[in-house]
């Protein structure tokens, strides 16, 4: 791996030293540096211009992590993003996926495990991680900003829980044809041709969901 520059973006000052020691000591980052808020996130960005962008979703109870990813992804040549999160929901991961997360990586896991995410990642790989979380209601993919819709967000949630349009369509009081074009503006805005083409670049171990109806078959429903 080449010569690394990382900024850690955390609340959590613990977090942030422990995260920075971490790359120090196990990574070839030859600087890393911190943030507490979005602000200085972003002025880190400018400043450092860093190549390996490791954020929280929710910051200071704001979902400021979006907002990081979308500017890291928007002004940063070249720069990998991997969200590092206390919540997995399905929400969250619709929010880090449509803010340009590379990777998803939820705080429960091992030291190791991440230094091997953070590897990934700046190979190019996606790397998703989510145990630990709890599922959210949909409507809680509202809670962050991103540049898709509230209705597209909470889809995507839904989706991501391997509902199919169906199901989804009657969680939200919705068509089915209202559902089917969602979900395909959705994978054009991602830039994926299939639910299929999404989970597979995804490889995550996010379980399904509880659902009205049969859980839905990977790929089913597109």
């Amino acid at each position: 791996m080449d010569s690394v520059t990382a900024l850690v973006v955390d609340d959590q000052p613990l977090i942030r030293y422990a995260l920075r020691l971490l790359l120090e000591d196990s990574t070839e980052a030859r600087v890393v540096n911190e943030a507490g808020t979005e602000l200085e996130a972003i002025r880190q960005c400018e400043n450092s211009s860093p190549n390996m962008v490791i954020t929280e979703l929710s910051i200071s109870g704001k979902p400021a992590g979006a907002g990081i990813c979308q500017f890291a992804k928007e002004h940063l040549d070249r720069a990998a993003v991997l969200v590092f999160a206390s919540d997995s929901s399905p929400a969250a991961v619709a929010t880090a996926l449509n803010a340009g997360a590379d990777s998803f990586v939820h705080k429960s896991v091992s030291g190791k495990q991440l230094i091997s995410a953070v590897r990934s990642t700046l190979a190019g790989r996606r790397v998703w991680v989510l145990g630990g979380g709890t599922s959210s209601p949909a409507g809680e993919a509202a809670r962050y900003s991103s540049a898709m819709t509230k209705r597209e967000e909470e889809v995507l949630a839904l989706m991501l829980c391997r509902w199919s349009n169906d199901e989804i369509a009657a969680e939200l009081h919705l068509a089915r044809q209202t559902v089917k074009n969602h979900v395909s503006r959705i994978l054009r805005k991602l830039d994926f041709g299939s639910r299929r083409e999404l989970f597979r670049s995804l490889r995550s171990d996010l379980d399904p969901c509880p659902a009205p109806g049969p859980e839905e078959r990977l790929g089913a429903g597109d």
